[in-house]
C-alpha cells in the first residue's frame, strides 16, 4: 500500500509543479477553477490588453511589446524600444487600446526615457497597430518627472473616450500638491493629448491644465465602475497606508499632507487603506459570466501581498474583501477580463528589490472554470479597515519614522533585504554625523529612491526624523 505524501511536501510538490513546464496546462487551483500557465520566462509582464479576435498584446518592463495568438506567445516581439533606462521599477509600462480600435487602431504607450540633463521622465506615444507591430508614432504627453520608484502609468479610457494617465511622485513627494508640476497626479486628456476644456484646472494658467486630481504617491489602479461610473484608484503609500479611492474631479487626495487615515479639511482620506501594505497595482471590475462567484466585484492584483483581492460593493460602499491565491503565483501586476470572459493576470517577480524570481518567472496566466459545481475560490477573509482617523493630531519622531522610512530602512534600522543595508552600526554610505542625515533627509537622494522630503513635512519633522535616526544609531554602535 502506498503511503501519502507528508502534506507540506504535497503542497510544495504542486506549488512549484506548474512552473517548469513550457506549455500551456493545467495546474494546482481551488476546486471548480484551473489556471492554465500561458506564457513564462518573461520580464515582468506589466500591462495585458486584448483585442476583440481574443489576439492578447502585452508590454514587458525591459522595453518589448509582445503577441499571444491562438495558444502560442510570437517569438519575437512586436516592437522594442531600445533605449528604456531599466532601474528598479522603470521601463515599458502601461498600454490601452483606444475605445474605436476596430477603426482606427490606435494604440497608446507609456514608458520611460532618459532627457538631456539625464533626468528621467515618462512619456505617453500613441500608434497605430499594423502587420503586428506599431507605427506612424504620435507624442501624446512627454517630459513627466519619474523615478525608479514612484513612476505610475497606467493608462485607461474613461466611457466618454477621454485618457487618463496616472503619475507617481517622483520621489519627491512635495510636488504631489504643486499643481505645476505633473508628479502624483491623475491627467486627463483628449484621445490627440489636447486637453479637454472640461478639466477642473482648464482655465488655470497657473497650472497644468491636464490635471484631474493630485496629492497622489503612485497610482497603479484605474477602474470605472459600470454600474455607477464611479473611478476607483489603489495606490501604494509609504510604509503601509496602501489606498483604494474613489476619484473625484479637482480633488486633492493629502499626500504627502496626510496618509493612512489621516484627516485634513479640503483633502480626501481613502476608502479603505491596508497596512501592513499589500502592493495594489492593476484593478478592474468583472462583468463577465464565466466566473459567476467573481461577477460584479471589483478584482486588485496585489505586488507585495503576492494575491488577488476580491472585494465586494454595495454601490461604491466596500462590504466585504477577500484575498484569493494567496502566496500562490507571486506578484500579481495586471489582471484583465479577456474576450472569452476568463481572467488573466500576469507575475511581476523580476522586479529588482521586492521580486525574487523563480524558475520560468515572470508568467501569464489563466483563471476559467474547471465544470465542477463546486465554484467557490480559495480565499481568506481580510477584515474591513476601520477607519480610525488621526486627525491632525501631532505624529512623533519615531512614529514618522515608522510611516516615511521603515519600509525602505527597516523598523529598527536594520535594512531591507534587497533595498537598503543594516545602518545600526553607523555605516551610512552618505554621511552618518547628525548634519549630513538631516541633509539627506531634506534634499533625498532621488537617483537611488530616496525621497526629497523638504517642502512635503515640516523642517521641524525633519529635524525629528534626523535626531531620531542618529540617536538610535549611536545608542546602537554604543552597545555592540
Amino acid at each position: 500500500m502506498k503511503k501519502a505524501l507528508p502534506g507540506i511536501f504535497l503542497l510544495a510538490f504542486i506549488a512549484s509543479a506548474f512552473v517548469y513546464n513550457n506549455h500551456i496546462r493545467e495546474s494546482q487551483a481551488p476546486e471548480g477553477y484551473i489556471v492554465d500557465t500561458l506564457a513564462t520566462d518573461l520580464v515582468v509582464p506589466w500591462q495585458l490588453v486584448f483585442l476583440a479576435d481574443n489576439t492578447l498584446i502585452f508590454t514587458e518592463r525591459a522595453g518589448r511589446v509582445r503577441i499571444y495568438r491562438d495558444g502560442k506567445l510570437q517569438p519575437k516581439a512586436a516592437f522594442v524600444v531600445s533605449d528604456i533606462p531599466l532601474r528598479n521599477k522603470t521601463g515599458m509600462l502601461g498600454m490601452c487600446i483606444h475605445p474605436d480600435f476596430a477603426t482606427n487602431r490606435y494604440i497608446y504607450l507609456a514608458h520611460n526615457y532618459m532627457q538631456d540633463n539625464n533626468r528621467m521622465r515618462s512619456k505617453v506615444i500613441r500608434y497605430k497597430f499594423r502587420n503586428d507591430t506599431l507605427v506612424e508614432p504620435f507624442k501624446i504627453i512627454d517630459g513627466i518627472p519619474a523615478n525608479q520608484n514612484h513612476t505610475g502609468c497606467r493608462l485607461v479610457f474613461s466611457p466618454d473616450k477621454k485618457l487618463f494617465i496616472t503619475t507617481g511622485d517622483a520621489d519627491q513627494p512635495a510636488l504631489s500638491q504643486d499643481l505645476k508640476a505633473y508628479n502624483g497626479k491623475i491627467l486627463r486628456v483628449n484621445d490627440d493629448g489636447t486637453i479637454p476644456t472640461d478639466n477642473p484646472l482648464f482655465n488655470n494658467d497657473t497650472a497644468r491644465k491636464e490635471i484631474w486630481t493630485y496629492g497622489h504617491r503612485n497610482p497603479q489602479g484605474f477602474a470605472f465602475n459600470p454600474a455607477t461610473g464611479t473611478i476607483f484608484e489603489s495606490e501604494h503609500g509609504p510604509t503601509g497606508g496602501d489606498e483604494i479611492n474613489i476619484i473625484r474631479k479637482g480633488e486633492n487626495y493629502g499626500w504627502p499632507v496626510i496618509h493612512h487615515w489621516d484627516t485634513k479639511e479640503g483633502m480626501n482620506s481613502p476608502l479603505s487603506e491596508y497596512s501592513p501594505s499589500i502592493g495594489p497595482s492593476e484593478m478592474m471590475f468583472y462583468t463577465a459570466n464565466k466566473l459567476p462567484q467573481l461577477q460584479g466585484h471589483l478584482l486588485m492584483g496585489c505586488l507585495r501581498g503576492e494575491s488577488i483581492l476580491k472585494i465586494k460593493l454595495d454601490g461604491d460602499r466596500i462590504v466585504d474583501q477577500e484575498i484569493l491565491f494567496k502566496k500562490t503565483y507571486g506578484r500579481i501586476r495586471s489582471i484583465v477580463t479577456g474576450p472569452d470572459g476568463f481572467i488573466y493576470f500576469s507575475t511581476s517577480m523580476v522586479d529588482p528589490g521586492e521580486g525574487k524570481p523563480r524558475p520560468k518567472d515572470d508568467m501569464i496566466l489563466r483563471l476559467r472554470p474547471s465544470g465542477s459545481s463546486n465554484t467557490t475560490v480559495a480565499s481568506q477573509k481580510l477584515a474591513a479597515s476601520t477607519a480610525t482617523s488621526t486627525g491632525s493630531k501631532k505624529q512623533t519622531p519615531a512614529a514618522l519614522f515608522q510611516q516615511l522610512c521603515a519600509a525602505c530602512h527597516g523598523n529598527k534600522l536594520q535594512g531591507m533585504d534587497g533595498k537598503t543595508h543594516d545602518l545600526t552600526a553607523g555605516m551610512f554610505k552618505y554621511g552618518s554625523d547628525k548634519a549630513a542625515i538631516l541633509k539627506n533627509i531634506t534634499n533625498g537622494i532621488t537617483d537611488k529612491g530616496m525621497p526629497a522630503w523638504a517642502g512635503a513635512i515640516s523642517t521641524t519633522d525633519i529635524d525629528g526624523i534626523a535626531n531620531y535616526i542618529y540617536q538610535n544609531m549611536r545608542k546602537k554602535v554604543k552597545t555592540k
